[in-house]
């Protein structure tokens, strides 16, 4: 397997960053008002999708906030079927 461009390895690694940060669960107390929480929220709702050596590598940040909880989930996709982290690690050599 080739090596991805430093671009694609840019965004495999805040995709992996964000999992990390967050993983696939819900954590409690928000911090600031109903405005920062929107706001924060915003910010680490994004997704990002790229092409390597014609295979189709797709992540998608779902996040969203109440008074009391921060719910997270990460959605990872290659070629279109649903995949976990472990793809977006071997592109960048963690496994």
């Amino acid at each position: 397997m080739r090596a991805i461009s430093t671009g694609q390895r840019a965004k495999v690694e805040k995709a992996l960053e964000q999992h990390r940060s967050f993983g696939n669960s819900y954590f409690w107390t928000p911090k600031g008002n109903r405005r920062q929480r929107d706001r924060w929220t915003d910010e680490n709702n994004w997704s990002v999708g790229f092409k390597h050596e014609g295979v189709r590598y797709a992540y998608s940040s779902s996040m969203h906030c109440s008074a009391a909880n921060v719910y997270y989930k990460g959605y990872f996709e290659v070629d279109g079927e649903k995949a976990t982290v472990r793809a977006f690690k071997k592109l960048v050599g963690e496994v």
